[in-house]
C-alpha cells in the first residue's frame, strides 16, 4: 500500500506537498503503479467531460480537461517540460523560449486533440494518461545508472516484472477500450520513451525528474493525438 501511497505522491498534485528527501526504499514497487495513476486521473477526467459534455461546447470543454489534467498533476509534467527544452543546448539568449514554445505545442495538441474526437471520447480521455504513465516504466527499467540521484531511486526499484505486469495490464486495457489501434499507440509511447532517454543521457549526462515530467507531458499529448488519427 506504501508504494501506491508513493506513486500518487509523485505523479499527482500530491507530490507538490511531499518530503524534499524520501528514502530510496519508499519507491519499493512503485512503478508497479503507475499506469493505475494515469487511469484514476483518466477516469476523473472522462466523468467531468461526461457530466459537462451536454452543457458546455466542446471548444471550452476540451480546454477545462486539459486545465483540469495540469491541476491534478500538480503542473511537474507541464514544468518538466518547459525546463528539459530550455535545457537544450541550442536555446536563445534568456534561455526560455524553447520550453515556452513546447509547452505551448504539446497543451494545444492536446487541447485540439480532444475537441475533435467524436466517439469513444470518455474511454480515449480515461486511457490517454495510463499509456503515458506506463511509458515512463519503459523509460526507467535497466537505467538507474544513468539518472541523477531521486530519478536513481526510482529507476533501480523498477524491475523487469513490473514491466511486464504494467505492459500486459495497460495494453490489455486499451486493446479493450479501443481495439487493435492501441498496440500501434503503444509502440509509439515505447519508441518515445527509449528515444527520449537515449538522446537526453547524450545531451545532459543524466536523466532528471523534470525530463521525467516531460516525457509524460509529450507522452499524453501523443496518446490523445494518434487514438483521435487512429
Amino acid at each position: 500500500m506504501q508504494s501506491l501511497v508513493t506513486a500518487f505522491k509523485y505523479l499527482t498534485i500530491l507530490g507538490r506537498w511531499r518530503e524534499s528527501a524520501d528514502a530510496p526504499t519508499d519507491f519499493n514497487n512503485a512503478p508497479l503503479w503507475f499506469s493505475l495513476v494515469g487511469l484514476v486521473i483518466g477516469v476523473t477526467l472522462a466523468a467531468i467531460n461526461y457530466l459537462l459534455a451536454l452543457h458546455v461546447a466542446a471548444e471550452i470543454l476540451s480546454v477545462l480537461i486539459v486545465g483540469l489534467l495540469i491541476i491534478a498533476t500538480g503542473a511537474m509534467p507541464l514544468t518538466g517540460t518547459k525546463i528539459t527544452f530550455d535545457a537544450m543546448p541550442q536555446r536563445m539568449d534568456g534561455g526560455t523560449i524553447f520550453g515556452f514554445a513546447a509547452v505551448l505545442i504539446v497543451t494545444l495538441l492536446k487541447i485540439n486533440a480532444i475537441t475533435i474526437m467524436d466517439e469513444k471520447v470518455a474511454a480515449n480521455i480515461t486511457i490517454a494518461p495510463a499509456l503515458a504513465r506506463w511509458a515512463l516504466v519503459v523509460l526507467l527499467h535497466g537505467y538507474h545508472d544513468r539518472c541523477d540521484q531521486t530519478m536513481r531511486a526510482i529507476a533501480a526499484n523498477t524491475k523487469l516484472w513490473h514491466l511486464v505486469v504494467t505492459t500486459v495490464a495497460t495494453l490489455g486495457l486499451s486493446m479493450y477500450l479501443l481495439g487493435r489501434e492501441a498496440l500501434w499507440i503503444g509502440l509509439a509511447l515505447s519508441l518515445l520513451a527509449l528515444s527520449s532517454r537515449a538522446l537526453l543521457h547524450r545531451r545532459h549526462t543524466v536523466l532528471t525528474v523534470h525530463n521525467l515530467g516531460a516525457v509524460t507531458d509529450v507522452g499524453e499529448a501523443l496518446a490523445l493525438a494518434l487514438i483521435t488519427i487512429l
